[in-house]
Parts: structure tokens; C-alpha cells; sequence
């Protein structure tokens, strides 16, 4: 379902956004172009500041990337809102000293569209994640033990403290634990970690579960009350 919207809400989408964040620009004058780059930061309603892409520092392109051009901007918004907005931008300036960077305006209208069949509910629950394959996660994460922030029959969202690298993290088979209230037993789901950020020794791994939604819905029983999300 798309949904256009307007400023102010446009800045509740914006600042879901991380510095990091993969941007896709899609220029058609004056020929197509399509390039990724990544978000450096924004002043909410002035500009938002991007990497500008290595292909344009090398002499590419330079016909697009000039002022007062027009591109469209596609982001994915994670966590639990599982989004992917685009909205139109003119090139405000580019800066090259002391470092090259994209100034674009910043967007009063934006398009989102949700990424997900089900929609996620924020949760605090107790859990472990444990690779299939002994050595798959970085040997200095010490115990993988931290908290469900947000799930649904089809994922979740863990969060752990961590003093690691999280770049060696992406497309790992684990299985997830959780823990339930009063009870030695733990509920065991597998999955694949399909993205990871780590912000402020934060890190948020975005997991995809790999069981038939009805079984982890059942499962899920035991710690939520939502019908909607446990039927």
C-alpha cells in the first residue's frame, strides 16, 4: 500500500534514517541513471548530505550530478517499520573540499510502501542467537544474548550489546531462543540474519524466520495477547 505524505510527518520517516543508510538515486535527465550511495547525515527541513558515489569523483556522470538537477531518492526504512520511501530532490551543491558530498533539498512530500505481509509489534523478550555453523559469527562476540525489540510470524528485530564488527554479519544461518517467563525451556525458531547496524556499541539484527508463519505464530502464544499478529 502507498501512502503520499507531507510535511511535518515526512520528518518522522526522515529521521529513521541513519548516517550509513544506502541511498538509490535515479536521475533521467539528461540520460537514465540509476547509482547508489550512502546518507552522511540532514538538517531537518534544509538538506540532506550524501557520500558523493566514487564513479562521479572519478570524472562519471557529471552531466546528472550538476545544481538545480532533479533525482529521485529511495531509502529502506528498517527496524519495525520495514519501509521503502522515495520522494523527489533537486541538487542543492556538491561539495569536494574537504570531503565530496551530495547536498540534496530536503523532501516535503514522500512515498511509502510497506515491505512486509505482516506488520511487526514492539516486544522486550529475552533471547539468544546462536549460529548454525560454529565460527559463522565473529569469534569476539562473547555471548549473543540480548532482547527481541519487535517481531511477527515472519521476523524479528534482536538487539545486543556488542564491542565487534558487525560487517562480517549478513545472510547467517542462526536459531533464535527464547526465553519464556518462569520456565527452563526455551522456544527455538530458525533463521537467517538478513541485515545488521551497529550504532553506539548497539548492534540490530534484522532476522527472517525460516518456519512456516502459523507455526511461529503458535509459538508466539505464549508472549503475545495480539490475535493479529498470533493467529
Amino acid at each position: 500500500m502507498e501512502q503520499s505524505l507531507l510535511s511535518p510527518v515526512v520528518h518522522e520517516k526522515i529521521r529513521h534514517l541513519h548516517p550509513g543508510s544506502l541511498v538509490d538515486l535515479q536521475f533521467s535527465q539528461p540520460s537514465s541513471l540509476r547509482i547508489r550511495t550512502s546518507l552522511v547525515g540532514y538538517e531537518k527541513n534544509r538538506y540532506l548530505v550524501l557520500k558523493l558515489p566514487q564513479q562521479v569523483i572519478d570524472g562519471a556522470y557529471k552531466e546528472a550530478f550538476v545544481e538545480g538537477n532533479i533525482t529521485v531518492v529511495r531509502c529502506l526504512l528498517e527496524g519495525d517499520l520495514g519501509e521503502c520511501i522515495a520522494f523527489r530532490a533537486s541538487i542543492k551543491t556538491i561539495s569536494h573540499h574537504p570531503v565530496h558530498l551530495l547536498f540534496l533539498e530536503y523532501p516535503q512530500q514522500i512515498e511509502n510502501r510497506s515491505l512486509r505481509a505482516k506488520q511487526r509489534i514492539r516486544a522486550f523478550i529475552p533471547a539468544y542467537v546462536n549460529p548454525v555453523e560454529q565460527g559463522a559469527l565473529p569469534e569476539n562476540f562473547s555471548l549473543y544474548n540480548g532482547f527481541v525489540i519487535d517481531i511477527s510470524p515472519c521476523g524479528c528485530r534482536f538487539s545486543m550489546k556488542v564491542h565487534a564488527d558487525s560487517s562480517q554479519i549478513n545472510k547467517v544461518s542462526i536459531v533464535l531462543e527464547l526465553l519464556v517467563p518462569g520456565e527452563e525451556e526455551r522456544i527455538q525458531i530458525p533463521g537467517e540474519i538478513m541485515n545488521c547496524h551497529l550504532e553506539l556499541q548497539e548492534l540490530s539484527l534484522g532476522i527472517k524466520f525460516e518456519l512456516p508463519e502459523r507455526q511461529v505464530a503458535k509459538m508466539l502464544q505464549r508472549f503475545i495477547v495480539d490475535t493479529a499478529i498470533a493467529s
